[in-house]
C-alpha cells in the first residue's frame, strides 16, 4: 500500500522507547543522518530515507525495523 503508514507494533514502540532514552549518543553518533533500528539496535544509516530502508531491508532479512532521523541538538550547534 503505497503512501499508507503501517500501525506499530510492540517491535516499533520499543524502539521508539529506545530511541528516547539513547537519543544524546545517536546524536553524537549520527548526527543529520536517518537510521535504521532492529532490535533496539542501529543496523544501518545514511544521508537519505530511501537509500537507509534499502540497506536494513537486506540487513534484516524480512524482520521488522524502524526508521528515524537524527535532528542535531542545540548543543552541537
Amino acid at each position: 500500500m503505497k503512501g499508507k503508514e503501517r500501525e506499530e507494533d510492540d517491535n516499533d514502540l520499543a524502539n521508539d522507547q529506545w530511541l528516547k532514552e539513547n537519543y544524546l549518543d545517536l546524536v553524537q553518533k549520527h548526527p543529520r543522518l536517518w537510521i535504521a533500528v532492529m532490535d533496539r539496535q542501529v543496523i544501518c544509516d545514511g544521508g537519505t530515507r530511501s537509500n537507509v530502508e534499502a540497506k536494513a531491508k537486506k540487513i534484516a532479512g524480512g524482520q521488522e525495523f524502524s526508521v528515524y532521523f537524527i535532528e542535531p541538538t542545540a548543543l552541537q550547534m
